[in-house]
């Protein structure tokens, strides 16, 4: 889980531990587990949801077959700008956004092989205890 200077530790620790417990968890459980450990900062808050919408306008652009053409891209430096793939001038930038998207690709087939994996225990169909320790 990523570090949140907003959380305590043991905020992260209760809803970890929980999640490992209970297999599943609703969005709502999970919030309020972690409400008590919140620290809050207003101005913190208020630059976090402005990049929440920023984040949504952007995604939400789309090209003319309707598919998503803008995507964040962070340099070596953690510094991240929008990338229209359509009308950058940068090579620089393609490559960047590719090399993002082919970690994400792999991050994605590794859960696919781990749920199917889960699913087979689940069947019976294996005898593994399933756990997801990759």
């Amino acid at each position: 889980m990523r570090r949140s200077p907003k959380l305590t530790k043991r905020a992260r620790e209760v809803i970890t531990e929980a999640m490992r417990e209970q297999g599943e968890l609703t969005t709502e459980d999970a919030a309020e587990l972690v409400r008590p450990h919140i620290m809050f900062d207003p101005q913190d808050l208020m630059r976090a949801e402005t990049l929440r919408v920023v984040q949504r306008i952007m995604r939400g652009i789309k090209g003319k077959a309707g598919k998503r053409v803008c995507f964040n891209l962070k340099d070596d430096q953690k510094e991240s700008q929008y990338v229209n793939i359509d009308t950058t001038n940068s090579i620089e930038n393609l490559n960047g956004i590719e090399n993002q998207l082919t970690w994400q690709f792999y991050g994605l087939h590794k859960s696919i092989m781990r749920i199917d994996k889960r699913r087979r225990v689940l069947m019976g169909m294996d005898t593994e205890t399933g756990d997801s320790t990759e």
